[in-house]
C-alpha cells in the first residue's frame, strides 16, 4: 500500500499586518503539519507550492524555521517532494530559488522542467522534473502564471505513466474562488486522466476535490481576511488499487479572526462594548477587523484611541484593524463631458509623472474610450504600438549612446575573472 501526505500554501515568513506573532503562527502551522505527517507514517510528503511567503527578502529567521522543520522528515527518512509556487519562484530566466537551496541541502526534492530547445522533462538527479520512488512516479511543474496552459500542454506529452503516477503543480482552478487571477479551467487538467492517477495542486487557499482526481488542500493558515471560512488542511492519501483520502486538520487551529461591523448612532460606548464582548466570546487573542459606520458629525466626536482601548478590554486581541466608513463627506455632482475629460486627463498626467513614458495622457484617454465602447482589439493594438514607438525613441537614443560609451571604456578595463556561481552551486549538489 502507498500512503502519502499532500499539503500546500504554507507561506512561512508571512508577517501578516506587520505582526511578529502572525509570522510565528505560520511557522507553527508548518511545524504541526509536518509532525502530523510523520506521525501518520507516510511514505512521502508533497508540498504543492508557496512554502515561503516571499520569493525574495527572506529573513534569516524564516529560513531557519523552514530548515528546522524539514529536518524532521529527513531524520525519519521520509522524502519531501515540492514544486515552486508564485511566492517561491524567481523570474522566468533567474533559475536559482530558495527551494533549490533547500534541495541542495538535501532537505527536499524540487521538481520542475527545464528548457533547452523546448520543454525538457528529466528524472531527478539533483535537478529534474520527475522522480521514481517505490512503486510511485511523481512529476512536478512549478508556477508559470499566464504561460501555464501552454506549458501544461507540452508537459502532458512528456508524461509516461509508471505505477501510481502523481502530477504536482501550483495551479489555480477556475470556479472555486471568485475573481482569482491566474486560474485555468479544470478541463485542462482532466486531460491528464489516463496518464496520471492523482493531481496534487496548490494556489487556491480553499480545500477542494474534483472527481477524486484533482486535489487541493488549501492553505494551513488564514492568509487573507476573505479566507476565514475556508476548509483547509492536509490530505492523507492511501492507494492499494483505489484512492482513499481524508482532509485532516486536527493538528492545528488557525488564528481566530473577529470580523465585525458596527454603527455608532451616538457617543455611548456601553452598547459598543457589549457588542464586542458577545462576539469575542470563546475566541483566543483574535485578529479584530472592525468596520465602523458613522456620520461625519459623529466621527468628529469619537476618538479612535478610545475605541481601540474598548476593543482591547472586550476582546483581548492580538491586533486590531479599524476601518472608518464615514457618511456625509461627499455630495455627488454632475459633470459635463468636457469637465470630466479635463479632470481625468489631469489625474492620468500626474500618475504618469512617476514613469518615463512622457506625456501620453491623451493616448491613455483614447484607449479608455475604445475599451468603454466597441473594444476593437485591432485599434487597441495599433494605438499601443504607436505609444510604445513614440515613447521608445528617446530610450533607443540613450541606449545607442550608452553602447558607444561602453565600447570606449571596454579597452581601458582590466580583464577580471567572473565566478560562475550557478556552476558552483550545481557542483555543490
Amino acid at each position: 500500500m502507498i500512503k502519502f501526505a499532500h499539503l500546500a500554501d504554507v507561506h512561512v515568513g508571512n508577517r501578516q499586518y506587520g505582526s511578529y506573532e502572525r509570522q510565528m503562527d505560520f511557522a507553527q502551522a508548518f511545524l504541526n503539519a509536518i509532525k502530523f505527517c510523520v506521525s501518520e507514517k507516510v511514505d512521502f510528503i508533497i508540498i504543492s507550492g508557496d512554502l515561503f511567503h516571499k520569493k525574495s527578502e527572506i529573513d534569516p529567521l524564516t529560513l531557519l524555521q523552514v530548515k528546522k522543520v524539514l529536518e524532521i522528515p529527513k531524520k525519519a527518512e521520509i522524502p519531501v517532494i515540492a514544486v515552486e509556487g508564485n511566492h517561491d519562484s524567481t523570474y522566468f530566466r533567474e533559475n536559482y530559488t530558495w527551494l533549490d537551496y533547500l534541495a541542495g541541502s538535501d532537505l527536499l526534492i524540487n521538481l520542475k522542467p527545464s528548457f533547452d530547445d523546448g520543454l525538457v522533462v528529466e528524472e531527478w538527479d539533483g535537478e529534474g522534473a520527475y522522480i521514481d520512488l517505490d512503486g510511485v512516479r511523481i512529476y512536478g511543474m512549478k508556477y508559470y502564471g499566464s504561460l501555464t496552459e501552454r506549458i501544461l500542454d507540452e508537459y502532458a506529452k512528456k508524461i509516461k505513466r509508471s505505477g501510481f503516477t502523481i502530477f504536482v503543480s501550483h495551479i489555480g482552478v477556475e470556479g472555486y474562488v471568485k475573481n482569482m487571477y491566474g486560474c485555468i479551467g479544470s478541463s485542462k487538467l482532466h486531460r491528464l486522466r489516463g496518464r496520471v492517477d492523482y493531481i496534487a495542486l496548490g494556489h487556491v487557499h480553499k480545500a477542494f476535490v474534483e472527481d477524486d482526481f484533482i486535489f487541493n488542500p488549501g492553505s494551513l493558515e488564514i492568509c487573507d481576511i476573505s479566507e476565514v471560512d475556508y476548509d483547509r488542511g492536509v490530505f492523507i492519501v492511501e492507494f492499494d488499487g483505489e484512492v482513499r483520502y481524508s482532509l485532516r486538520n486536527e493538528f492545528y487551529k488557525p488564528r481566530d479572526f473577529l470580523i465585525a461591523k458596527y454603527r455608532f448612532k451616538d457617543r455611548s460606548f456601553d452598547d459598543f462594548s457589549k457588542f464586542l464582548r458577545e462576539r469575542a466570546r470563546n475566541l483566543n487573542r483574535p485578529v479584530v477587523d472592525l468596520t465602523i459606520d458613522v456620520e461625519r458629525e459623529m466621527r468628529l466626536k469619537i476618538n479612535e484611541e478610545e475605541v481601540r482601548k474598548i476593543v482591547e478590554r472586550a476582546c483581548n486581541p492580538l491586533l486590531t484593524r479599524i476601518h472608518w466608513n464615514v457618511g456625509g463627506y461627499f455630495t455627488p455632482i454632475n459633470l459635463d463631458g468636457e469637465a470630466r475629460e479635463s479632470i481625468e486627463k489631469s489625474v492620468i498626467k500626474q500618475l504618469l509623472e512617476n514613469y518615463s513614458y512622457g506625456d501620453i495622457s491623451s493616448e491613455v484617454l483614447d484607449l479608455k474610450r475604445i475599451f468603454n465602447s466597441s473594444f476593437n482589439l485591432k485599434m487597441v493594438d495599433r494605438m499601443v504600438e504607436d505609444i510604445l514607438f513614440e515613447s521608445g525613441k528617446d530610450d533607443e537614443k540613450d541606449y545607442e549612446s550608452k553602447i558607444e560609451d561602453d565600447s570606449k571604456n571596454e579597452d581601458s578595463e582590466e580583464d577580471s575573472e567572473v565566478w560562475d556561481w550557478r556552476s558552483a552551486v550545481s557542483k555543490g549538489k
